[in-house]
């Protein structure tokens, strides 16, 4: 149970937690007014399709997909926050599955990818609200929903894509019509790979943000 010496510490904690479930369960069920209430005006999304995108360009975006029959959806599992001394600023971790349906020649397929939600979220004029919203991606899988079905894929194509999200990628970009971005911060286990580097630039950002400082995420 995390412990607060003051009352605005704990209201900041528990704002957070129950705002980082709005872009997950809002979006999901398609309630877009409850996405959008737990941004501060201006803020950023950043995700393997979208790039860099204010969020409420995301939630166009998102609204497109799924007018053209993409099917996202999310597990949320376990949290952390942490937030500043003076209860100004806080980071969210977010462990959770990111599954999306795709048919790739023919095939339904699953792809599920297990990351990291990391929101940076700041009380300003009174209110919390998320600045930015980024990703660490992990690992991610194939899944047929026709057990026994075979599924080919270009494996050479496969090979160009990171670790971790590489079924996700693939299948984006199969699909979509869309550029996917190779250099997503991913696991400490890629190490020496540009997901590598930008999953360690990630952990400095959030480190700053709590300290204070003005970073461009």
């Amino acid at each position: 149970m995390p412990q607060f010496d003051r009352q605005d510490k704990l209201v900041g904690f528990y704002s957070a937690v129950e705002l980082k479930d709005g872009p997950v369960i809002g979006g999901d069920a398609c309630e877009w007014e409850n996405f959008a209430s737990i941004f501060h005006e201006g803020a950023f999304v950043y995700t393997t399709w979208s790039g860099r995108v204010k969020y409420t360009d995301f939630i166009e975006g998102s609204k497109a997909g799924m007018d053209k029959g993409a099917f996202i959806m999310h597990r949320c599992h376990g949290t952390t926050t942490d937030i500043d001394p003076e209860a100004k600023r806080a980071v969210t971790k977010m462990k959770a599955t990111i599954t999306q349906r795709f048919v790739i020649d023919g095939v339904e397929v699953d792809a599920e990818a297990d990351c990291r939600f990391c929101f940076f979220f700041e009380k300003i004029d009174g209110r919390w609200g998320a600045r930015f919203v980024r990703h660490w991606y992990e690992k991610d899988k194939l899944i047929p929903t026709q057990p026994g079905t075979q599924l080919k894929l270009d494996l050479e194509k496969l090979k160009t894509y990171p670790d971790g999200y590489k079924y996700l990628a693939y299948c984006q970009e199969t699909t979509m019509g869309v550029s996917v971005l190779k250099d997503m911060p991913g696991h400490r286990r890629h190490a020496g790979t540009p997901s590598g580097d930008k999953h360690d630039l990630l952990y400095r950002l959030a480190k700053e943000w709590l300290e204070g400082g003005e970073i461009d995420v």
